[in-house]
């Protein structure tokens, strides 16, 4: 059974009653679904489903990576074949307009920064979520990188090196970071 979180959502169908509509739009590997299916089981699902209700069925304009995730689980959680989720409808008066509406849903109006990223993230350090990990939780190379590493009981000392017309930008950048301490 699927923890719903998003509430005050006033109607429900089953995974059986969702039409992918998105086609290859979107790639999405076996990792990418696995990750979301693990989030979803331990989280919980955190947004409802968005359809456009046509004559040929309640086609997803957002949501086919959840309906895939979901499906996943279903393979050894048979219960979430039986389960109703949230969905809200969008109105389209025809299949150019749902098109339309998907490509709105799904198109990225900005980008996540690795250092927005880490200060939003900065309270929550014990959670790694797998699309935000790359920005976050990267590790240190030594062969890529001129940092020096020296471990301490309580924190990790890096030492790195910046031309010199840049240390004042570098170092205004990691005084935003909140867990970071410029020395």
């Amino acid at each position: 059974m699927i923890n719903i979180l998003c509430k005050d959502v006033a109607d429900k169908l089953k995974l059986h009653d969702l039409v992918s509509f998105q086609g290859d739009l979107k790639k999405r590997t076996a990792s990418d679904i696995e990750e979301l299916a693990n989030s979803i089981k331990e989280l919980g699902l955190v947004m409802p489903f968005a359809i456009w209700p046509s004559e040929k069925g309640n086609m997803i304009l957002d949501g086919h990576g959840r309906l895939a995730a979901l499906t996943s689980l279903a393979m050894s959680d048979a219960t979430v074949l039986e389960q109703e989720f949230p969905v809200i409808y969008i109105k389209a008066d025809n299949e150019e307009d749902a098109r339309k509406s998907l490509l709105q849903i799904t198109s990225s109006y900005g980008k996540i920064t690795k250092q927005g990223a880490a200060t939003f993230c900065s309270s929550i350090p014990e959670y790694h979520a797998p699309a935000i990990n790359k920005f976050v939780h990267t590790k240190i190379s030594h062969r890529k990188s001129s940092a020096k590493l020296e471990e301490r009981p309580d924190r990790v000392l890096i030492h790195i090196s910046v031309p010199l017309d840049k240390s004042f930008e570098v170092k205004d950048l990691l005084k935003q970071v909140p867990y970071i301490e410029v020395v």
